[in-house]
């Protein structure tokens, strides 16, 4: 049990510092304003909530494990298609 903590901690941060990353992208980028404030929006939610687990406001579940990857996924299909409309 605890190497699988260490994996999702090494996990959670990988995907934090991508996500600060992608969003700061985002940010620089010329285009739609509504867009790009959707696009972050989405991006803050997807950083609040390995923070919150780390804290332990939210348990670690099976369901984040499955969800987490699809929304990071749809994620990156937003910001691919915010780079085609500018």
């Amino acid at each position: 049990m605890g190497i699988l903590r260490i994996l999702l901690l090494a996990f959670n941060v990988a995907v934090f510092t991508f996500l600060i990353y992608r969003l700061l992208q985002v940010y620089q980028m010329p285009g739609d304003i509504r867009r790009k404030r959707t696009i972050i929006t989405a991006g803050l939610l997807l950083v609040i909530v390995p923070v919150l687990m780390i804290v332990g406001i939210l348990p670690v579940s099976p369901v984040y494990l499955f969800l987490y990857p699809v929304a990071l996924s749809l994620f990156l299909y937003l910001i691919r298609e915010q780079g085609k409309y500018s």
